[in-house]
């Protein structure tokens, strides 16, 4: 279940980021997408690192 919070949370709380810089710059979703991409392996990191997994 933690494995799984990491992974949702990265990918929320990057993936919103990218929605900022997406909104102030004007793109449709470039940032948003990558933001979210970002927060994925940022999970993965956190998962393999403090889980061992």
């Amino acid at each position: 279940m933690t494995a799984v919070a990491y992974l949702f949370s990265g990918m929320l709380v990057w993936g919103g980021i990218g929605w900022l810089v997406d909104h102030l710059v004007g793109t449709k979703g470039i940032f948003a997408g990558i933001g979210a991409v970002v927060g994925i392996g940022g999970g993965v990191y956190l998962i393999v690192r403090r889980l061992g997994a």
